[in-house]
């Protein structure tokens, strides 16, 4: 989910009725239709970091709908995309993967330690965007099983 305008339902309820998710089916007339050659669905996913959240309250976790990745992947046979997949867990990561999901967009994750760091000027912001960078490729390249890409530059 994102980009919407106004107040949603909560999450919990939004998931449970996959309100927002991709139609496969759509999805299908879609990829037929435009030649794309990559589709980003929505299958429980949080698109965008949350604003305005209130700091007394728990942040939203967000989860995927493995199953509906897996439809629309065999229905459209194209690779998915992933956007929001700052936060979501590992497990479901390696599982989304898995079931159709080939590219994972983390722009929170990186725009976010700019975003704190850039008040104390460029080179610290460029640091903290660096380090972030490298933590999520890191991070990802283990997810995949492919650390050993990271020692073949040494």
């Amino acid at each position: 989910m994102g980009h919407e305008t106004g107040p949603l339902p909560p999450y919990e309820e939004l998931f449970a009725s996959k309100k927002g998710f991709t139609d496969a089916d759509e999805a299908v007339m879609f990829v037929k239709e435009t030649g794309v050659n990559w589709l980003s669905i929505a299958c429980g996913n949080i698109h965008g970091a949350i604003s305005k959240a209130a700091k007394d309250k728990a942040k939203i976790r967000a989860r995927l709908d493995l199953e509906h990745i897996r439809t629309v992947a065999e229905k459209t046979r194209v690779p998915l995309v992933l956007h929001g997949g700052t936060g979501i867990s590992p497990g479901d990561v390696r599982n989304a993967i898995s079931r159709g999901i080939a590219k994972i967009n983390i722009a929170t994750a990186i725009r976010q330690p700019y975003e704190q760091s850039i008040g104390q000027g460029a080179s610290a912001a460029a640091r903290a965007v660096y380090d972030a960078a490298t933590a999520v490729l890191v991070n990802d390249l283990k997810l995949q099983g492919s650390t050993q890409i990271l020692l073949e530059g040494e």
